[in-house]
């Protein structure tokens, strides 16, 4: 449950910094794993057009410096660490 609860408040901050631009929290969690040098595309797929319509956005977006910090910072704080403790 704490981990949902976690997981909600990151979907929360990705909500956040896609309503200054527009797009859904799907596409600002694609150009952030898009932007990783090591990542060559991401998978994924959608039910029906409008959820395709939801992810093409992100193809050409680029989060800013602060943005991608932010979303670490949380991802550290919040999620990874969490788990390589549990490991």
């Amino acid at each position: 449950m704490v981990r949902a609860k976690i997981l909600l408040r990151l979907v929360e901050l990705s909500k956040n910094i896609g309503r200054h631009y527009g797009l859904s929290a799907g596409e600002i969690a694609i150009a952030w794993t898009l932007r990783l040098s090591a990542v060559t595309g991401a998978i994924v797929g959608g039910r029906s057009s409008n959820q395709v319509d939801g992810i093409v956005g992100a193809a050409d977006f680029r989060l800013s410096e602060d943005e991608i910090d932010g979303i670490d910072r949380f991802a550290r704080a919040n999620v990874w660490v969490k788990e390589e403790a549990a490991a």
